[in-house]
């Protein structure tokens, strides 16, 4: 099953999303997925030399 990804522009942003669903604060520093009690959540991938941060859109309507 392909997992759908929405790229979201802003590390704060991210960041601020994760933070709201129970994730303690993380360095988004390199490239990751991001798993919170064995759910994926989002992930950080370096494309062309910057990372850019996504969240998986199944889990934007959860919460």
């Amino acid at each position: 099953m392909k997992q759908h990804l929405v790229e979201i522009k802003e590390s704060i942003l991210f960041e601020e999303y994760l933070q709201s669903m129970g994730l303690p604060s993380t360095l988004l520093d390199r490239e990751q997925e991001i798993y919170l009690q064995e759910r994926h959540l989002g992930a950080i991938h370096r494309v062309q030399g910057e990372l850019r941060f996504y969240l998986r859109a199944n889990a934007l309507n959860k919460r």
